[in-house]
Parts: C-alpha cells; sequence; structure tokens
C-alpha cells in the first residue's frame, strides 16, 4: 500500500488508497479528504485572482483541520500500539506459565516412570525367585508323596504278614 501512495498524483488520491489500505477509518478519511478539496478550491481560486505568493495567514486557517486529524490519528494509533503491546505482554506471561506448568508435569511423570518401571524390576525379580521357590516345594512335594505312597505300602504290607 506505501508503495501505491508514492505514484499517488494527488493528496485526495493517497488517503483513498490509505482508507483502502485500512490505514484510516472512513470518518478520518472523510475529514482529511474535505479538507484537501476546500483547499485544493480555494487555491484555485486565489491562484485565479492574483499572481504572487500566497499569504501565509490563508494556509495557516486551513491546516488546523488536518493537523487535528493527523493528531487524532497518531493518538488513535498510539492507543492501539499500547493495546496489542499489553496483549503481547500478557500473552507472553501466559506461554510462560504454561511451559513452566507443562515442564513441571513432564518431570514428574519422569520420575512416576522410572519409579514403576524400577518397580516392574522388583517385581519380576520377586516373581523370579518365587517361581524358583515353588519349582523346589513342587518338587520336594512329589517326593514326600512318592516317600508317603511307599510308606504306606511297606506298613500295609508288614500288616499282611503280621496279620498272616
Amino acid at each position: 500500500s506505501m508503495l501505491q501512495l508514492k505514484n499517488a498524483d494527488s493528496v485526495v488520491k493517497a488517503l483513498k488508497i490509505m482508507v483502502q489500505a485500512s490505514l484510516l477509518n472512513t470518518a478520518d478519511a472523510a475529514k482529511l479528504s474535505a479538507f484537501v478539496q476546500q483547499a485544493s478550491s480555494s487555491d484555485d481560486a486565489e491562484a485565479e485572482d492574483t499572481v504572487g505568493a500566497p499569504d501565509a495567514e490563508a494556509y495557516e486557517s486551513h491546516s488546523d483541520g488536518i493537523l487535528d486529524t493527523l493528531e487524532d490519528l497518531l493518538d488513535k494509533v498510539e492507543s492501539q500500539l499500547d493495546e496489542l503491546r499489553k496483549k503481547e505482554t500478557t500473552s507472553l506471561q501466559n506461554f510462560e506459565l504454561l511451559k513452566q506448568s507443562l515442564e513441571s508435569e513432564l518431570s514428574v511423570a519422569n520420575k512416576d516412570m522410572e519409579s514403576a518401571k524400577k518397580d516392574i524390576a522388583e517385581a519380576g525379580e520377586a516373581k523370579s525367585m518365587a517361581e524358583g521357590d515353588l519349582d523346589v516345594t513342587t518338587k520336594d512335594f512329589k517326593g514326600g508323596a512318592e516317600a508317603k505312597a511307599t510308606l504306606h505300602h511297606e506298613c500295609m504290607s508288614k500288616a499282611e504278614d503280621f496279620e498272616a
């Protein structure tokens, strides 16, 4: 849009380009356009009436409107800039808080995961020991059952021999 301003033939065209580029709102643009048209029509009339240097007071009376409008525009832009800077600062602070919160959660989750891995390893070791103990106990039980069966068989044989 600023390149178009360089190519504008007149102030009116420049103002129209700025409005189209959303640099000015329509109310401000209308004020500026009216001022420029009034100034150019009075300049044309004065040029026809007199030849020579224009009166300085004539320009001072016309410049008040444009300066006020430009000062209003400057105030609006500065207030918008302040608001945007405040929003940016707030957004940055919110981002930093969120980042810190997520990093804390990640740290806690990593500690929990390490603890769970340690617990799983300990449980696996305890399971292996229990399975080994179960195997030994099962073998002892089978050996005891066989010994009982043998002892029972011997007892029955001796009981039969005793009765006979």
